[in-house]
């Protein structure tokens, strides 16, 4: 079993809704990775936006009419996996409501963001009421992958080997410097293989020493667990100190194929 470093965090829920959008694929299994070819998600002819007032000026002018737009409450940018990501707040929540109308709201914010050319962020992101994070697309000039923007180790075949990826590359002095609210690696426990009674011990198991109350850090394990690139992430389950967790299966792409995008140097 691999120990890792241990600190207090909250966490719940796993990455929902996968969206095809220009310039970045993301959501429950990440079995799209992100193109970075460079459009803008807008083109050449959209509005530029550089700002988030600037984004916050646009979508009222431009879809204060939608069902969605009432449903804004707040626009932040955020660090997500040490990537800057211009971050839409709704309070839907995945485990309750209409999940038609949640689909077909956050599929109309991904057609309203690719309108413009937005130069806020390379990534953008919705997050739900009960924290749950949802890549939304991004991509943009200077931009890179994760893979093109580190000399990322190979991908882990073994649990001890994952465990030195993440280590390698989110740990204290790790590739990736995470942002200072980024407490999700903070919270890793142990990483090992295990069963749910099949015996087959074939079930990637994350434990954290988290609580339950918050879904955005358990988003982002799921989204670092794909990162790696390793098989293992093609079963896993991640337990909260509660008692609570997620499971489920990730599409096998290269390291660093999943993910946001970084800034070109």
């Amino acid at each position: 079993m691999k120990r890792l470093p241990i600190a207090a965090l909250s966490l719940a829920l796993l990455l929902a809704l996968a969206l095809p959008t220009t310039g970045c694929g993301g959501g429950d299994g990440g079995t799209e990775p992100p193109s970075a070819d460079g459009t803008p998600a807008g083109g050449s002819g959209s509005t530029a936006i550089a700002t988030i007032d600037d984004l916050r000026a646009a979508l009222e002018r431009d879809h204060a009419d939608a069902e969605w737009y009432p449903d804004i409450t707040d626009i932040t940018l955020e660090t997500y996996l040490g990537a800057p990501v211009l971050t839409l707040h709704v309070p839907w929540t995945t485990a309750t409501g209409d999940f038609e109308a949640q689909n077909r709201k956050q599929m109309a914010i991904v057609d309203a963001l690719n309108a413009y050319d937005i130069t806020v962020a390379p990534n953008h992101a919705l997050i739900t009421g009960d924290g749950t994070l949802h890549q939304l697309g991004g991509g943009g000039s200077n931009v890179l992958r994760m893979a093109e923007a580190f000399d990322l180790p190979p991908a882990p075949q073994t649990a001890e080997e994952l465990a030195a990826w993440l280590e390698t590359v989110y740990g204290p002095g790790g590739l990736v410097a995470l942002g200072p609210d980024e407490t999700w690696y903070g919270s890793l426990v142990s990483i090992e293989m295990g069963d749910f009674g099949s015996g087959a011990n074939d079930v990637l198991m994350i434990t954290t020493d988290a609580a339950d109350d918050t879904a955005t850090d358990v988003s982002l394990i799921v989204l670092a667990l794909q990162t790696t690139g390793s098989p293992l992430v093609t079963n896993y389950s991640i337990s909260t100190a509660g008692g609570g967790g997620v499971g489920g299966s990730a599409g096998l792409v290269g390291p660093g194929q999943a993910g946001w995008f970084y800034p070109a140097p």
